[in-house]
Parts: structure tokens; sequence; C-alpha cells
């Protein structure tokens, strides 16, 4: 099954990708655990897919231009690191930023039941009992 959830991550970022909101949502259980508290602590955890559209809404809207860059999706079983790296320029300011995530994808039935953001792969690792 765990290779199977490396194809439903990676069909859920290539319609996200492509700018297809519904499908890559419905990669998701409806209700979903989101934990982005590792990486991001001003980012609410919450359950849904609502929860979902919302953080990501909300990441996205504070960007003029913003691409993400996948790294690596790495088999962990029922779960799916993936590292990316996301550049943008704020909207407003102008910044520039440049910055490289790790995500842990949870999977069950053929959804995905959870996600948790890490600054570093070795953060998302450690948290599941792994080294790099």
């Amino acid at each position: 099954m765990s290779r199977e959830n490396v194809e439903i991550v990676r069909r859920m970022y290539d319609a996200f990708h492509s700018g297809d909101a519904d499908a890559a949502l419905g990669h998701f259980d409806r209700d979903v655990l989101v934990d982005a508290s590792p990486a991001r602590p001003d980012v609410a955890i919450g359950k849904g897919r609502e929860h979902v559209s919302a953080v990501v809404g909300t990441w996205l809207a504070a960007w003029e231009e913003w691409g993400e860059e996948i790294e690596e999706m790495r088999d962990l079983g029922s779960r799916v690191l993936v590292v990316s790296i996301q550049r943008g320029r704020a909207k407003g300011s102008g910044a520039e930023m440049e910055a490289r995530f790790a995500i842990l994808y949870d999977l069950y039935g053929g959804e995905i039941t959870g996600i948790r953001m890490y600054a570093t792969p070795a953060d998302a690792l450690e948290a599941v009992g792994r080294r790099e």
C-alpha cells in the first residue's frame, strides 16, 4: 500500500499545481487533521478539508508570485514525506522568499488523513522516529 500512498500524494500535488483545488482537496479525508505548528506556530491546528483550504488560501494570498518545487517524496509506509522548496514575492513589500519545508502526510484507505508541516526533513523524520 505504501507505494500507492506516494502516488496519491503525487496526484494531489499534480492537481494543486495545475490549479484544480477541488481535485486536490478530493484526495483528503473530509476529517483530515492539519497541524502546521511545528513549522508555523501562527497557523491554528484544525480538522477538515475546509481547514486545508483556509490554510493554503491564506498562505497563497500573502504572495504576489509563488511557486513550489517538489524536491523529494519519500515512502514511509502509511506516511509520505514531501520535501519542497517554496519561492515567492510578498504582496506589498515585494520581499523575496525562498524556504524549504517538510510535510508528513498520513494516509489510510486511499485518503490523506493527516498533514504535519516541519521546518526541516530531519525534524519531520525525528517526529516519526526515523533518521535521514
